[in-house]
């Protein structure tokens, strides 16, 4: 019987020799390591902070002395590669999921409080959410009226209709669609603003219509808000322990200075590397897990026209801005409020959300404010003072309370802007440059800058390179 050749080692390397270096270790570049160590691929992960996480994380508060997140956090049941993620770290006890939506609306200025909810039962949406309409304070008759006009196409239109979008402002065809900036303010905002990280006025038309047709008009239980139980850092942890374990390695507190192309072949990672302080680690593929400002940074400048890289800098950022307060007693019974006022927006039950209990009855609360391009220019306690002004317009029993400690994050460049155009600079996972890879939120998902969005992009990196050094 004649037997096949034994394959020769050095023509056809092993998958474990195949080197994949990953630079940034937020959720992006977490989850791609993860799929390519446990593909079983020699893989290192580098993180220039001296922890994972990325836009996503806690730290210790030492003044007060508890675990504050850089920002609160939400996800949506919609959400399912960032569930399954969460699942396969085994944090399932570490989060908590609506069982249907429900968002408590408060106006200060009335007093009022409504909610945009989903009724139990069986019903289909957007009928899930008509009785909470109906009830809604917030909104006239004559507006809520002119809901249906703009849902309605929003739930018929194609997907190539709704791509077609991208040039408008959200704002603009909602206007087309009789809406007015009252409703508009009071109610497609209330989604717009925390989901896109800007105003309906400022958002692509065609990213806002994916997120209420994949969130709230697709499933009943597709807009469920979940919230982590844990801070964030333990989630950042759990997947860089779970890398290590399937043999990844991490390199913490090390900045990588640039790319490093193959002596002959110019326009290629494979053979090159990364280059770190005064070493270069060897990679036959580099997976950029950063924000495109910072990816662009460590380009050879000419590959900086190349495709996939070539609008890396024209993307403009929004910030985020999150006040962790302390009071001297329980002002909110909800996990979180959203309040018709720009000083607040929304107000979440940091105690309620982690189980916490205060020792001395006082009560957590964090602030988010998004969009928040004033806020992030204001001094901390200039934006301090203004939250605490809003807080007792919009809480009654907040009026005599005392405010103990209180912690102002700033997060300047928290998303990239899904400003109308911006789906033509968003690029795959692919570039113009063998070997190199590109993750994060701001990568083309079609989901705006979330976890989710980064959770994808780290899968689609992960799976290019695969496709690459397979080949």
């Amino acid at each position: 019987m004649r037997q096949a050749p034994l394959p020769d080692p050095a023509a056809a390397p092993s998958r474990a020799a195949r080197r994949v270096v990953i630079v940034g270790g937020g959720l992006a570049g977490l989850t791609c390591a993860l799929d390519l160590a446990q593909a079983g691929l020699h893989t290192t992960l580098i993180e220039k902070r001296p922890f994972m996480g990325g836009k996503t994380f806690s730290f210790l508060d030492p003044a007060a002395g508890v675990e504050l997140d850089n920002g609160q956090h939400v996800y949506l049941r919609c959400c399912t590669a960032y569930i399954a993620l969460i699942k396969r770290l085994g944090l399932q006890r570490d989060v908590r999921l609506q069982r249907r939506l429900r968002v408590p609306v408060r106006d200060p200025a009335t007093g009022a409080t409504g909610a945009i909810a989903s009724t139990p039962g069986p019903l289909p949406p957007p009928c899930n959410l008509a009785w909470s309409i109906l009830r809604f304070p917030h909104l006239g008759w004559a507006d809520k009226l002119r809901l249906g006009r703009a849902v309605l196409p929003l739930m018929r239109m194609s997907e190539s209709a709704r791509r077609n979008l991208d040039d408008e402002s959200f704002g603009h065809w909602l206007r087309r669609h009789g809406q007015s900036q009252t409703v508009i303010d009071r109610f497609w905002d209330l989604i717009v603003l925390p989901t896109c990280n800007d105003l309906s006025n400022d958002v692509s038309a065609a990213q806002a219509a994916y997120v209420f047709r994949v969130g709230l008009f697709t499933d009943a239980h597709g807009a469920d808000i979940g919230v982590a139980r844990i801070g964030l850092s333990h989630i950042a942890a759990a997947a860089r322990a779970h890398f290590e374990a399937a043999g990844g390695a991490s390199i913490l507190g090390k900045r990588v200075r640039r790319i490093v192309a193959r002596d002959d072949h110019p326009a290629s990672v494979e053979g090159g590397g990364v280059e770190l302080g005064g070493e270069t680690i060897d990679a036959d593929a580099v997976v950029l897990a950063l924000p495109p400002d910072q990816a662009r940074a460590l380009l050879p400048a000419d590959w900086r026209t190349r495709d996939g890289l070539n609008a890396l800098d024209a993307f403009t950022f929004s910030p985020i801005v999150n006040v962790h307060l302390r009071l001297d007693r329980p002002i909110l019974r909800d996990d979180f409020v959203a309040v018709l006022d720009p000083d607040l927006q929304y107000v979440f039950n940091r105690d309620r959300i982690t189980g916490h209990r205060d020792p001395d009855g006082g009560q957590w609360l964090t602030v988010s404010l998004s969009a928040a391009h004033d806020a992030a220019t204001r001094p901390q306690a200039s934006i301090a003072e203004s939250t605490i002004a809003a807080l007792r317009r919009a809480f009654p029993a907040a009026a005599d309370a005392s405010v103990t400690h209180w912690r102002v994050v700033k997060e300047q460049q928290a998303t990239f802007r899904p400003s109308p155009g911006v789906a033509t600079l968003r690029p795959g996972p692919c570039t113009g440059v063998e070997g190199l890879f590109l993750a994060g939120a701001w990568t083309d998902t079609q989901w705006p800058a979330t976890m989710e969005s980064a959770v994808r992009s780290g899968h689609a990196a992960a799976a290019a390179a695969q496709r690459f050094l397979n080949d």
